[in-house]
């Protein structure tokens, strides 16, 4: 367990998932913020910073999970091909 504890540290630090995670956040948030919060970054009523940090934070999570199970499933399959042959 503590084997695939440790993969799991590696992958969640993997710098093209990261990369990928934050422009994945940067979009998706920022459309969802201007979506949710248009009053208020307009003036019209006040910020709800609570909800406007959650709303980048959510799809970070959401991207690196997506990747990390993309990545597992790959590893997966090329070591039951590798195993095959």
């Amino acid at each position: 367990m503590l084997n695939r504890n440790i993969g799991l540290l590696n992958q969640l630090v993997n710098p093209a998932l990261v990369r990928r995670s934050l422009v994945t956040a940067l979009v998706v948030g920022l459309i969802l913020n201007v979506i949710n919060q248009y009053d208020g970054l307009i003036g019209r009523a006040p910020i709800l910073w609570g909800n406007l940090i959650l709303t980048f934070i959510v799809p970070y999570f959401v991207s690196t999970i997506s990747g990390i199970l993309t990545l597992r499933q790959i590893t997966k399959q090329h070591a039951a091909r590798q195993n095959a042959a």
